[in-house]
């Protein structure tokens, strides 16, 4: 007997969302079990990884734990329930179960409707799984909007003072960047020939066709995709959303959402489109050189301490595309390490900003100093984040810039040196942050000022082990990515 996993994990999680729902006052510990029941099951994901006992994975070529199920079947229309798993989808899916249970249980004591708060959070991190899951174009467009709301709502109900329109702008920049991508995808689909919108379909028939329309489509799918990455120029609405996002909901969006964006684009155009990735290869090394210095510029310019960690997912996420434009197996191990390492880091980030809000009420970064004395757990917590952003060895991030940094120098030479000289503005924002807030006479502090309240010091912590593990053995997560057989992309 056969057991469906990744099915399974979509249903708990349908079901736990619609618990949390209508749990009421004890939604926060509905949310709770759902959260530890999902981390137990891509445990056992993990452990099955490449394949379910008893599983065909030839039932989708390419991919462990696949899946098939005709869903829409009506004369040239095919539309399948495929799903299935490779390593770096299986990398990005520990990153969401993680970041899931650190934001419950960071979020633990909210109080403004919590069960409409802890659901929007179980139903982000649903969409999410669905996305790095589903092989079929209308399954993926389906959880890739399914994100869109309870986002759209996190920031316009629990966010700050200009929390409308962060929102809207965010839902506009997104969700038209959506419908090119859904164009893009469908147009793949039409225009190869494809005997159905699976990805097994799409890829065996895309990558014959010609060079003018592999370039025309990989354009529409890098603007769809690209636009929640974000890249620049598309990037505005990043920093608005987290400034005013609650922090959870800043958590969801650097650690998972932005991912979507990096996922997308190496599935569902690096892979199937080689020839238009050729193509247009120049221009993704552009805008990843330009992500990467502005990111960088803009946050030295930066007081309040969440708006900075903003415009450093920016420079953080120009690597990543970096990685992807190289074409090479290294840029794309490097990609996705650090598609996980800037999620695990960039949370910890944005909530140690969050309680520097609930303890001293501002971020504002030269109006608080000297806090480590009235609050060191706080302080150690930000210390680590910071280190871990600016790429300090043991931690997370060095192992998957270094391999970055790395792939750079192979295929680009001394171009690798744009990113290496950015590395040192990237250390400089975060150790001015830390020498003002963290060191030096106190200021600012309130007579109330106290550490951080357990849950959200054990949240942070629970990263912090993450970062370090991580960090000294990265191999843990690299071998992951290897195993898996990357789809035709180019000099692999």
């Amino acid at each position: 007997m056969t057991v469906p996993l990744l099915s399974l994990i979509v249903v708990s999680l349908a079901v736990g969302t619609v618990g949390t729902f209508l749990a009421g006052k004890w939604a926060r510990w509905v949310a709770l079990g759902a959260t530890v029941v999902f981390l137990l099951e891509v445990a056992v994901l993990f452990v099955a990884y490449p394949g379910w006992p008893g599983y065909d994975s030839a039932l989708v070529p390419g991919f462990a734990n696949g899946e098939t199920y005709s869903w829409i079947s009506v004369t040239w229309l095919h539309i399948n329930y495929s799903v299935g798993v490779d390593g770096i989808s299986l990398v990005l899916i520990l990153l969401t179960a993680i970041l899931q249970l650190a934001t419950v249980v960071y979020s633990w004591e909210e109080s403004k409707r919590p069960a409409a708060y802890f659901g929007l959070v179980q139903l982000t991190c649903l969409g999410c799984f669905g996305v790095f899951v589903a092989l079929d174009v209308l399954l993926f467009f389906l959880f890739w909007e399914a994100v869109l709301v309870p986002m759209f709502f996190l920031v316009g109900y629990w966010g700050g003072p200009q929390r409308r329109y962060a929102a809207l702008k965010f839902f506009i920049y997104t969700h038209v960047a959506s419908i090119v991508m859904l164009v893009g995808l469908l147009a793949m689909a039409f225009y190869s020939g494809a005997s159905s919108f699976d990805f097994s379909a799409i890829y065996a028939s895309a990558r014959g066709l010609s060079t003018v329309v592999q370039t025309f489509l990989f354009l529409a799918l890098f603007f769809g995709f690209g636009v929640k990455f974000p890249i620049v120029p598309f990037h505005t609405w990043l920093p608005d959303a987290h400034v005013e996002a609650p922090t959870g909901g800043s958590v969801l969006l650097a650690g998972l959402l932005l991912k979507l964006g990096g996922y997308g684009l190496i599935r569902w155009a690096v892979e199937t489109l080689p020839s238009g990735f050729h193509t247009l290869q120049p221009l993704l090394y552009l805008v990843a050189f330009v992500s990467i210095i502005w990111g960088s510029v803009l946050s030295l310019a930066q007081r309040d301490m969440k708006r900075l960690v903003a415009y450093s997912s920016i420079n953080h996420m120009g690597i990543v595309l970096l990685g992807i434009a190289l074409g090479t197996s290294l840029g794309l191990t490097a990609a996705v390490l650090l598609m996980f390492a800037h999620g695990v880091v960039s949370a910890l980030l944005f909530m140690a900003s969050g309680s520097v809000h609930h303890t001293f009420g501002t971020r504002d970064i030269p109006e608080v100093g000297g806090i480590t004395p009235t609050t060191p757990t706080l302080s150690t917590l930000i210390m680590v984040g910071s280190l871990a952003s600016l790429g300090l060895p043991a931690l997370i991030s060095f192992p998957a810039e270094f391999l970055a940094l790395l792939a750079t120098w192979n295929s680009l030479a001394y171009w690798v040196a744009i990113p290496l000289a950015i590395l040192v503005v990237t250390a400089g924002f975060y150790i001015w942050m830390m020498q003002r807030m963290l060191f030096g006479p106190p200021k600012g502090i309130p007579a109330e000022a106290h550490d951080v309240p357990w849950y959200e010091g054990a949240s942070m912590a629970m990263l912090v082990v993450l970062i370090v593990l991580f960090g000294i053995l990265p191999g843990l997560l690299v071998n992951v990515i290897l195993s898996s057989p990357i789809h035709g992309f180019p000099g692999t």
